[in-house]
Order: C-alpha cells, then structure tokens, then sequence
C-alpha cells in the first residue's frame, strides 16, 4: 500500500484557519492566471524563462463580453470616410512619455569588475560595433555575465559614470527623463511581438545619443522580436580564465594560487561550464583550500553534492525539532518569499507532521520558539530587505533566501523520495494551500507540484495532479493546469500524453483543466493544442453554441449559473486567444481562417477568439491594439491578390498575415451573430485612437481594406461618422 494509497489524518483540514471559503462560482479568468503564475514562480524554476516560448506576453486590457472599450480622450475631429478617399484624423493633444527610473552604477562595481573580468570571444566586435554605433544590443542568456560584459564594454570606451535605464520603459521612451551621462545600460529588457525594438527606435537613439556623445548596451535575450535588428551575441569566457582572475583578486599580497587550477576537481568543475556566478563562487572556495592541510576531493563538495549531503543531515537528524524541518521543507516552497509567509506555512505542515508521529495527539505550536537568526543560520539562508508588489502596492518585506539557489530543488526531492512516511503530510499541506487567497502561495504550490512530478510521477499523479484536475472547485483545476506545464518545463516527458488523456475524458473539469493547460504550453506545441481546441468545439452542444453567440450579442443574459457545462465554452475561448497572442501567433491565425470553412462551431469560435484578442491593447488599457499593430507592421499583399475566406493559397505559397486579418474582419461584419461585437471592437478602436496618429493611419490602412464593396463603405462610414460626432452606436441600416 502506498503512502496516498488512502486517507489520512494527515491530509485533512486540522484547523479552523485552514478550512477554505466556498469555491468561486466562475474560473479565474486565464490571462490573470497567467500573469499570476509568470509573477510568483520561482527564479530558479526550471524554464521559468521559457514559459509562452520566450519571455513574458505584454497583454493589456480583461476578456469582456458586450462592448465595453478603452477611451484615451480628446475627440476625433475632421473629415473621416474610407473607400476611394484619404482618411484623415487630427488629434487636440498628444500624451508625453512619463520619465523613468534610473541609477548610476557605483563606481566601487566598476572598480571590483576591472580586476576579475575577462573579455569573451565576442567583445572586440561588440566594442566596435559599441563605438561606431553608439547603440549596442548585446544578447544571450541571463547567466552569461553579459551584465558585466556591457559595463566592461562602455569602460573601455573610456566612460566612467553609466546610468541604468528602467527595462519596463517602451522602447519609444528610453533615455526620455532620464538624467544625462556618457554611458547607459539597459540592462534585462524583454522584447516581445507587442513590444517590439524597431529600427527607428536605434535611429532615435543614436541621433539622440550623438547630440550628448553618449553610448547606450542593451542586454537581452535572443528572441524574434529583435531577429532583423544588428546584435552581437555574447558567449561567456573561458571559466578558466575567470576562475584565475577572481582567484587572483581573492588572494590578493599572497602567493599566486594559480596552480590550483590544476587540480582535477577544479578541471572538473570547469569541464561542466558552470555560469559565471558560480565560477565566483567557487573561486572563494578554492582561495580558502590549502594543499597542506586540505585534499583536493574536498573541493568537490561545492558542487551538488554537499549541498545534497546538507539536506541528508538536515532530515536525518533526530536531535533537530520537527517543527523546524517543516521550516525547512516551507522555506523550499517559499524560496525568496516573505519569510512570515514561510514561517507561518511552516507551522501548518508542522501539525500535519505530528499527526503522523503522534496520532491523536499533537503537540501545540509555541508561540515564540526559534529566533529568526537562528533559523537563518540552521537553514543557510539570509533575509533581505525588499519591496514586494501587491494588489495594494508595494509593500516592505523581509525576504527569506536559501543562500545556495540548488537548496530549495534539492531539499523538496529528498523529502519527497526518500521520506514517503511524510507524503500524506505533505501532499494534505500543498492541498490546502492550492486554494488559498494568495497568489503567491498558489503559484508556489504549482511550481511545488511540479518539481515532485518531475521525480515522482506516479504518487504526484495520485495524491496532487489527479484528484486536482477533476475537482468540484475550478482553483484545483487551475492548479492542475499550472502544475502540469510547469512540470513539462522541468523536464517531464509524460505531459503531452497526459494532457490528450485529459483532453477526452468523461468529466467534463478534466477537460476544462487540459484546455487550460494547452493555453500555458500551446507555444511549444500548437499544433497538438489547435487539435484539442478542434476536438473540443467539436463537443460543444447547441446550448453552449448559444452561450457563446450570446457573449457576442448586446443585452444577452449570462449563462444560468445551475448550467454545469457553462465554462466549457467560456474556457476554451479563454485558451484560444492566449495561444492567438503568444508566439505561434500566426500559425494560430491561419488555423482560425481554416475554421472558417468548417463547421458551425469551428466557425463561431473562431469569430469569437478573433474579436475577443481584438479587444486587447498593448501593455496598458490606453496602449494600441495588439491586432491592430500587428496588421500594420505585416507587409502589405501584392495589388490584386484579394484574399477569400473560403478558398486558401496553396501550402506553399502562404496567404499574407495581414490578408488572414482582413479576411477575419470581413467575415465577422458580415456574419448576423457577430456584426454588432465587430462594429463595437472596430468602434472602440476609433475612439481609442484620439491622440494617437499612429493609430489613425494603422485604422485607415484597415478600413481601406476592409472597403471592398459599397455596402462595406456605407458601413464603415456610418461607423465613423457616429464616432466623430459622438452619437451613440446605432445599428447600420439594413439592406443594400
């Protein structure tokens, strides 16, 4: 019998605290899941950087079912019409871009960088491009030390006062506010399909950058939002190299330690290209090692290793109180979180432990036990003052951080390998916590789960993922949902397998919880995500074929909340229009003009996605909308190459994005259950648009598009004119 095998006192609810609300009537809406989860799962997650295939969706906006838009003010004036005619707006004011944070480098990091940095193979064309250029964009993966790389770069050049920028600026807004220097680094800015670094965002830069005689490094990721732009793609030096520079500083007015470097574990350790900030941490080690009193078998224990034989200690340890391993085991969950939060979870697995040592008997919790030091000390942890950012604002804390990042990882597979006596304890805990209010918490509980699925499938499956993904109460679901794509990013093979499982069983939450999922990782596999949509809308009935025209039907009444199929619908919309505004944005669009052709529902979820997305803006609810923007920057099809909705290019000769668009349009303002939410979106788009002439000119490249015949321009014209006058939205007269 295993350990989940049956119930547990262990794994149910002990105290009064820890009995949940009622569950939500509704599911949590995807895109503010999804934001939850990119917020709160841990730096150190495997793949936490690869979620939605690259970086973080910039989404603006909330999923809204009748006509409900964004107004950036001021009024449109001036003569609009389309067809043959220029469409002209003229704004009243423009909004100016807000100034953004910024700090200069201390001059004590420059000074310390100098004497343990080494250049890498990319740096005398980085330091070229850097001079001649003035505007230097410098990519690759975040523990390449390509941080140190750019401030190296512009110490070259002869700077010595560098500014950091606020990577969460729009790029139409770097160095606007920002105080004046020689050199500034933008350090860890994330590009993306909505927030894209054109061409003439450098140019803007560069003339900007020549007035002043300055030099700006952007650091980044590799991603295709920047593919056509000149990079210089920046590899790490050789680890020996580094290694021998921070040994020399660390055993500074002392004999050379460079000999050391030939001992074989050191040989070994750079053999693996361990990151930059591990080879510094190693180089404190090895400065400390003598061959007099040491062996060099010694120095192998800074790998994985000692910090496993740590953990072993820890739970192996009879005199250490058990109220303080369930500290440890809260503090893994928590890594880098308030260290109130882990304390305070720590004491509710605590008296889930003790059901187990002593059943019907649990010991009470002291109210001042261990010091906060204490702890800290025990665990190889520091807490840090830092900012927290809540739904109130941001909010001081005291930040609890293993001082190994390979501590949390490590010490939550020990325990859940080797102490199964500890499963039900555990997996009643992470029960619990799935459903509390706490975004964190949620999301650790995910990020938890997952890590155990990665090195237990079976009981992960069993005690957690199983009973979640069908429960009553959407949270587990949801959590289900997290956990398993979180799991696929560590490393879990089975997921795809189990997600098709899912996608067709009986119960129709299963079903809600795999959809879910497919959002999160339709980016890494779209095409077996657009295959469980389809097999998805295929199950539709007629009656959630009703809801969902009615989400898209001014003065439509919601859902019956008693209907048990009625987030079916809902959530499979959700799915589809995060996977539209991810990465395999296109490949999505083109399968949304193949449903077109196909059945009813294929055919009304694809208007319905389409319309959905079309409501988002860039960023902010203020921003550009997202479809509009990518319309505009797609190149424009040849003259004559109009484009049916019912009959596609060959496959090897691909329909043009921006006709896909169009063609979407066209069909949703000529479709009867969809033309009213089409002339809102387009309406909302117009009003939108005051203030905005780059929006305006995007609108008439669309409408002009859009005008096909004289009915689209009636159309189109009574829409415009209602705008510009401020009439309120009145249907188009029917007939010809």
């Amino acid at each position: 019998m295993t350990a989940t095998a049956e119930p547990d006192a262990a794994a149910q609810p002990l105290d009064p605290d820890e009995l949940q609300e009622a569950p939500p009537e509704e599911p949590q809406n995807a895109l503010e899941a999804v934001q939850e989860l990119l917020e709160h799962v841990p730096d150190s997650f495997a793949g936490r950087n690869y979620l939605f295939a690259g970086g973080n969706p910039s989404f603006g906006g909330d999923l809204v079912g009748g006509d409900r838009h964004t107004v950036s003010g001021g009024q449109v004036h001036g003569d609009v019409v389309t067809g043959p005619k220029t469409t002209v707006y003229q704004f009243g004011s423009a909004f100016g871009a807000p100034p953004h944070a910024s700090g200069e480098v201390p001059a004590e990091e420059l000074t310390a960088l100098t004497t343990v940095f080494r250049p890498g193979p990319a740096f005398q064309q980085a330091l070229q491009q850097l001079r001649e250029q003035r505007v230097l964009i410098l990519t690759g993966r975040a523990d390449t030390g390509r941080r140190s790389a750019a401030l190296m770069l512009l110490h070259t050049l002869g700077i010595r006062r560098i500014r950091n920028l606020d990577p969460d600026v729009s790029p139409t807004a770097l160095l606007t506010g920002a105080e004046p220097a020689p050199g500034y680094l933008l350090a860890d800015y994330t590009t993306s399909r909505t927030r894209p670094l054109l061409r003439s965002d450098l140019d803007r830069l560069r003339e900007t950058l020549a007035k002043q005689d300055g030099y700006l490094v952007v650091t980044t990721t590799r991603s295709a939002a920047i593919r056509e732009l000149p990079t210089v793609d920046w590899q790490p030096p050789d680890p020996g190299l580094v290694l021998g520079a921070h040994l020399d500083a660390l055993r500074d007015g002392l004999p050379s330690g460079r000999h050391l470097l030939t001992l074989e574990p050191v040989q070994e350790f750079l053999a693996k290209y361990p990151p930059i900030r591990e080879v510094a941490g190693f180089a404190v080690e090895l400065a400390r090692y003598s061959p007099e009193t040491g062996h060099p078998a010694d120095l192998a224990d800074f790998g994985h290793g000692i910090v496993q034989e740590k953990v072993g200690r820890w739970f192996g340890d009879d005199e250490l109180p058990l109220q303080e391993k369930a500290f440890l085991i809260s503090l893994a969950v928590f890594d880098h979180a308030p260290y109130t939060l882990a304390a305070e979870c720590a004491d509710k697995l605590f008296r889930r432990l003790e059901t187990i040592r002593t059943p019907g008997r649990p010991d009470g919790i002291p109210p001042f036990g261990s010091s906060v030091e204490e702890r800290m000390a025990l665990a190889h942890a520091e807490l840090t003052e830092e900012t927290e950012q809540t739904p109130w604002g941001p909010v001081p804390q005291r930040m609890a951080s293993f001082l190994d990042p390979r501590t949390a990882p490590t010490l939550l597979r020990e325990v859940w390998t080797s102490h199964p006596s500890a499963r039900p304890a555990i997996t009643g805990w992470l029960n619990a916590l799935a459903t509390d209010s706490r975004a964190l918490v949620r999301t650790r509980v995910a990020s938890t789960t997952a890590l155990l699925a990665s090195v237990d499938l079976s009981a992960t499956m069993s005690g957690l993922l199983g009973p979640w993904s069908g429960a009553k109460d959407f949270r587990l679901c949801l959590q289900a949902a997290n956990s398993l794509a979180l799991a696929y990013h560590a490393g879990t093979a089975a997921v795809p397998r189990i997600l098709r499982s899912w996608a067709g069983d009986d119960s129709a939450r299963r079903r809600w919880t795999a959809i879910r999922c497919y959002a999160l990782l339709g980016p890494l596999m779209p095409a077996q995500a657009l295959e469980a949509f389809v097999l998805a809308a295929e199950r539709l009935s007629d009656g959630e074929l009703d809801q969902l025209a009615a989400k898209f039907q001014p003065g439509a009444l919601p859902p019956a909340p008693d209907r048990a199929d009625r987030f079916q619908v809902l959530g499979l919309l959700e799915a589809a229009e995060l996977l539209l505004l991810s990465a395999e944005a296109e490949q999505v669009l083109r399968a949304l003009v193949r449903w077109l052709s196909g059945p009813a529902s294929l055919r009304q979820l694809a208007l319905a996605v389409f319309l959905t997305a079309a409501r988002r803006t860039e960023d902010t609810a203020v921003g550009r909308p997202l479809l509009l923007d990518w319309y505009a920057r797609s190149p424009r099809p040849e003259p004559g190459s109009v484009v049916s909705v019912t009959v596609l290019a060959v496959p090897e000769e691909p329909v043009p994005v921006r006709s896909l668009l169009v063609a979407l349009w066209r069909t949703a303002l000529e479709d009867r259950g969809y033309r009213d939410a089409a002339l809102g979106v387009l309406r909302g788009w117009l009003i939108g648009a005051a203030d905005q002439p780059e929006t305006t000119a995007r609108l008439t490249e669309l409408f002009d598009d859009l005008a096909v015949t004289e009915r689209d321009r009636q159309r189109l014209d009574h829409l415009v004119r209602t705008v510009r006058t401020g009439s309120p939205a009145t249907p188009f007269p029917p007939g010809g």
